[in-house]
């Protein structure tokens, strides 16, 4: 009879050769090709829910989405009303930096459209560049306003604008206090256009003479528009000679002859087209989609015309926001007066917050020489109306080139008061200018003097992209963002398809390639 054996031999252990794909041999679970798994890119907040084993990350991730760390590769999401909520710093406030053609207005465009997803309201100003933010207005559902050259859009310098629509609709002191408001901000208008049309400073005597002749204009008429000032001048009120200490208007004339020479020039030509509207901006204030100011229309080397639109566009700007928050305060307490007679009121207008963008917001400050605490002025918002910010320029050369030198000082504290700075490619000596308004460390000056080094001489092998847009140049969405007091972060921005395909400003250049 036969013995069974106890371990067969095709189950006898033996020693298997351990390799990276597995162990080799029989039962070994050695795999021949290891496939490659499926990636995802995210925040470990999100991972975590798909695969729990996920470490965290020292870069922040609440706010805009923006790309990957450069030096770490981690996800970076934040902006400057993110890190404003989180206590990071004192003011919602950006100013980003980068020479041409490394996508500043790509990323501006980024981070507003992750505050657009928070609810936040984008207020775009386009001065230069055609067609650069309105696609993306547009697609957002917004409104666009066109100034310019063939364009239907006029300001209109003595009109109450939006404040004067709140007013009327809300009434009582509220409404008598914001038609003052709509008063004071049109003479301060009036005056800053003044200025930059002559390209010299005013006395100061003909800033109150500006003063009287608006409070004259919007007076006399039931809609008072910008050539009405010139007939203020012509016939002054007894109150407006009263107050300037002259008997008749022929002496009046006589003192005033240059002032009224400008105002001349100023309504004439192309700048009295710009400026000779008649009615008011219409603005929607529960529209979530915002609004854009375009003025590209105006030639960049018309510096008084595009200088003046700016201007008038950014005041107009503030006033859309002005009137959105009192209109929504309005729409609330009626709320509430409905909740406490057991009645229930849904408010028409509601306040979500804005973030504003003035692309190259350094370029008024060259028409005239001692207007930096008007142009910041008129251009400033800040945390106590919910409003956060984001200017770009080229170069802080822009500030320390200013004539006078209390313009460039002035304008260097601008920086300074700033929340966040954003370094795109930039040149040492405009790296060395920010380091004396904003301390940087020696490793961040290497790291952006080198964000715009090309690998080699030769083109890159791949010389489209996906969809025929050409390979970015060096440095193109590599930003460095810099908070007092902490390391910077080094970001290569992500830029979607969607937000790609509403962004070129190179089309003639892709039609050549």
């Amino acid at each position: 009879m036969a013995v069974k054996e106890k371990n067969p031999a095709p189950y006898r252990p033996r020693t298997l050769a351990r390799t990276i794909k597995g162990f080799a041999g029989n039962y070994g679970g050695r795999w021949s090709k290891v496939p490659n798994p499926p990636q995802w890119y995210s925040t470990s907040v999100q991972v975590c829910g798909i695969y729990p084993f996920v470490a965290g990350s020292a870069r922040p991730t609440d706010g805009a989405p923006l790309g990957r760390d450069i030096l770490s590769g981690a996800a970076v999401c934040m902006d400057h009303e993110s890190l404003f909520r989180a206590s990071v710093i004192s003011s919602p406030s950006l100013f980003l930096y980068g020479i041409n053609g490394i996508g500043k207005s790509s990323t501006a465009q980024t981070i507003l459209l992750g505050q657009a997803a928070r609810g936040i309201t984008p207020g775009l100003f386009n001065p230069i560049k055609r067609g650069e933010h309105t696609a993306l207005t547009e697609a957002l559902g917004g409104k666009v306003y066109e100034y310019g050259p063939g364009k239907a859009g006029r300001f209109n310098l003595l009109s109450d604008g939006p404040l004067g629509k709140a007013a009327r609709e809300i009434g009582g002191d509220v409404g008598r206090q914001l038609r003052e408001l709509a008063s004071s901000k049109s003479i301060e208008l009036v005056q800053l256009l003044t200025r930059t049309h002559r390209g010299q400073p005013l006395d100061d005597i003909e800033d109150t003479v500006l003063e009287c002749l608006v409070q004259d204009a919007r007076e006399r008429n039931r809609r008072p528009s910008t050539p009405h000032l010139l007939e203020a001048f012509q016939s002054p009120s007894e109150r407006t000679l009263g107050m300037l200490g002259y008997a008749t208007a022929d002496a009046f004339h006589r003192r005033f002859i240059r002032l009224g020479e400008t105002i001349r020039s100023m309504l004439s030509g192309e700048m009295g087209r710009l400026i000779g509207g008649e009615g008011d901006v219409d603005f929607d204030p529960g529209n979530p989609g915002g609004w854009c100011f375009d003025t590209a229309s105006i030639p960049a080397s018309n510096t008084r015309l595009l200088s003046a639109a700016m201007l008038a566009s950014w005041s107009s700007g503030m006033d859309i926001i002005d009137a959105h928050w009192e209109l929504a305060i309005h729409e609330q307490k009626k709320a509430e007066v409905a909740l406490e007679n057991g009645e229930l009121y849904e408010p028409k207008v509601r306040w979500r917050g804005y973030s504003t963008f003035m692309d190259e917001f350094w370029y008024p400050l060259r028409a005239c020489e001692g207007i930096v605490d008007r142009v910041d002025k008129l251009g400033r918002t800040n945390r106590s109306e919910g409003v956060a910010e984001m200017k770009a320029t080229h170069s802080p050369k822009d500030q320390v080139s200013l004539r006078n030198p209390e313009d460039r000082e002035k304008a260097a504290g601008l920086t300074e008061r700033c929340g966040v700075i954003a370094m795109m490619a930039l040149t040492g000596k405009d790296l060395d200018t920010l380091n004396e308004i904003r301390s940087m460390t020696s490793e961040e000056i290497n790291l952006v003097k080198g964000f715009n080094a090309a690998p080699s001489w030769h083109k890159p092998k791949t010389k489209t992209q996906r969809g025929g847009k050409p390979t970015p140049p060096p440095g193109a969405g590599k930003v460095l963002f810099k908070v007092e007091g902490r390391v910077g972060i080094p970001v290569q921005m992500v830029q979607t398809d969607a937000q790609s395909s509403r962004h070129v400003t190179d089309t003639r250049y892709r039609n050549q390639s």
